[in-house]
């Protein structure tokens, strides 16, 4: 019986080749992870849907220092509507949206995706790859942070008389801006990140991190504005207050720290001053009212909680620690 024939096999070149260039190694691993991510956040060789948000959020954060600038340069430098302190103040809310719109675009695919055991099993150690990331975030938002505050140094500068004495003048400031935007930085790109690595799922990922950083302070501000000598503890809870703490502290203002030991103690002097006077009898007294009244509706988060400035800090190096350790545990479970 005759056996079937046989399909006569053949050898194809394809055109493999062994790589003979110059390999990067760990390095070049871990910078390659950190250029991805910059890309990532920003959009970058993706369509205009994911260059969007970035680009939408870092405007809003740029249009009130351009409206300064312009009013600055119209007024002749007679008008400031914000001060470099009050500016973090104003847009740290937009901060905590940026990273809960563009965190997970770092982590959650490579989770999905399954990539981080090939991530792992290469030259990319652990920390390699949390620190490519984290690294990534915090140069994002350390340059967004600082793009504002270029435009109203430079509306300074271009608006005064003699543009080398206003740029002498704020010299000093330049570092205090340059402390405040690592510190906003730093603080919330670990904290975001933590959160997107542990939650995997990139909307429960968004959801998680719009609820730790803000409405955890919409939450917690209400309380301490309304019994500050037992609630004010409470402010440390929220990264988004401990980041205003920080940068507000990094600013040398008055309103982290001040004369009194306590807010309790600044309002009992308030309401002190108030029995003293009793109703108003004279015009004067009146207005004294209205005063001590409006100081107590115009306090800000910081001034009723009354912590030292070093708290914040202490506090936001205990986030980045937590954060740091949440981060080790994560990835230190995935096998190669």
């Amino acid at each position: 019986m005759a056996e079937p024939a046989v399909p006569a096999g053949a050898i194809y070149d394809i055109g493999y080749q062994h790589y003979d260039g110059r390999r990067l190694g760990r390095a070049g691993a871990v910078r390659a992870l950190y250029i991805d991510g910059i890309r990532s956040i920003f959009g970058i060789g993706r369509g205009a849907r994911a260059k969007l948000p970035p680009l939408a959020l870092i405007g809003m954060m740029v249009v009130p220092a351009l409206v300064q600038s312009a009013v600055t340069g119209l007024a002749g430098g007679m008008i400031q509507l914000f001060t470099h302190a009050l500016y973090f103040r104003t847009t740290v809310w937009l901060f905590g949206l940026f990273c809960a719109f563009q965190t997970p675009e770092l982590v959650t695919g490579d989770a999905q995706h399954r990539v981080l055991a090939l991530y792992f099993s290469r030259a990319v150690l652990r920390y390699d790859y949390v620190l490519a990331r984290v690294g990534a975030l915090a140069t994002a938002l350390f340059g967004i942070a600082l793009l504002p505050h270029l435009i109203l140094l430079m509306g300074t500068w271009f608006s005064a008389e003699h543009v080398l004495t206003a740029m002498h003048t704020s010299l000093p400031t330049i570092p205090r801006i340059l402390g405040g935007s690592l510190a906003i930085a730093v603080l919330l790109s670990t904290v975001s990140i933590t959160i997107a690595a542990v939650i995997k799922r990139r909307p429960f990922a968004t959801a998680a991190i719009l609820a730790f950083l803000l409405l955890a302070s919409g939450v917690v501000t209400p309380l301490i504005m309304t019994r500050p000598d037992k609630m004010r503890y409470l402010a440390l809870t929220s990264p988004m207050i401990v980041g205003d703490g920080v940068t507000t502290w990094i600013f040398d203002t008055t309103s982290v720290k001040g004369a009194a030991d306590s807010a309790a103690a600044f309002e009992a002097a308030l309401n002190a001053e108030a029995v003293k006077a009793g109703p108003p009898k004279t015009r004067a007294d009146s207005f004294a009212q209205m005063r001590r009244r409006r100081h107590r509706r115009d306090q800000t988060v910081l001034q009723a909680a009354h912590l030292p400035g070093e708290v914040y800090f202490g506090t936001m190096a205990a986030f980045i620690v937590i954060a740091g350790v949440v981060l080790t545990l994560r990835y230190r479970s995935i096998e190669t």
